[in-house]
């Protein structure tokens, strides 16, 4: 059964232990930094699992799903995210405080939130890997082959603008910034961002995105928990079939299909593969 408080102001390790998962998950999301005199950004122990722990003692968790459902197992036509847990051999308690987590956090990170424009350093970056993703093959007399055309265009008012299609030339300034790019300090003006929306919230589509990334995290980070064919009257063992299927359990989706297999969930991780959340976590900062 679930602890009914976490102890918040001194160390317990059953507790400890509980929040295993949470921890992973909590240094990769939601990481903490101090900095050193000459803004050198030093990782340290994220502090959103002391976060969700008061979260949780106050009853703030914005979850709408409990825990006597989520033990609830097979179905008579269909497997329960249960099932496919124990299948894997994964502890459901320490399972069952990521899930509260990890769907707080998305919460946090897509609902109400205050949204960023990229800073000029995110701008390049995402330049050279638009330009880096069309290369195809180098050639000593013509070049570099791009796989579709490409232009990049600067513009300065209106029918006032300057254009460059040569794949070369959009190549080589792509290759100059990324070389560029590692000489810049860490407090570099470049890496200043401004405030785009406030109160802004992102679509269905993002949390379920993000939803799946943060177990898709965990499951790298576990490699035991791995994947399996489903033989004969066997419970499926398949992780995606998993988040899929918790996807449709904690409400994220109403759609029926994402409790029964994984193909809108698998649409979803290939759309927004590239996406990068441009937020500040209203929860866990």
């Amino acid at each position: 059964m679930p602890v009914e408080k976490f102890h918040v102001d001194c160390f317990d390790a059953e507790e400890e232990n509980l929040l295993e998962y949470v921890t992973v998950v909590s240094d990769k999301f939601s990481p903490d930094f101090v900095f050193e005199t000459d803004g050198t950004p030093i990782s340290v122990d994220s502090q959103a699992p002391s976060i969700f722990k008061r979260r949780y003692n106050n009853g703030e968790l914005s979850v709408r799903f409990s825990y006597e459902d989520y033990m609830k197992g097979e179905s008579w036509n269909n497997e329960a995210a249960i099932d496919i847990i124990r299948a894997l051999g994964i502890d459901t308690e320490k399972f069952w405080y990521l899930l509260l987590f990890i769907y707080d956090y998305v919460s946090g990170s897509t609902q109400n939130v205050t949204t960023f424009k990229s800073s000029p350093i995110e701008e390049i970056e995402n330049f050279i890997g638009y330009v880096e993703s069309n290369e195809l093959s180098f050639d000593s007399l013509k070049g570099i082959e791009h796989g579709k055309p490409m232009a990049l265009t600067v513009s300065k008012g209106r029918g006032h603008k300057f254009v460059i299609t040569e794949p070369n030339t959009i190549s080589l300034i792509a290759a100059i910034c990324k070389e560029a790019l590692p000489t810049l300090p860490a407090n570099s003006i470049f890496n200043r961002v401004e405030i785009d929306r406030e109160n802004a919230s992102k679509s269905m589509s993002v949390n379920i995105w993000l939803f799946a990334e943060m177990f898709r995290y965990f499951f790298g980070q576990y490699p035991q928990y791995s994947n399996k064919r489903k033989t004969g009257n066997d419970i499926t063992k398949s992780t995606l079939r998993l988040i899929s299927k918790l996807v449709y359990f904690v409400g994220l989706s109403d759609n029926e299909a994402y409790n029964y297999d994984d193909d809108n969930l698998k649409a979803i991780i290939k759309h927004y593969r590239n996406y990068k959340i441009d937020t500040i976590n209203n929860i866990y900062g």
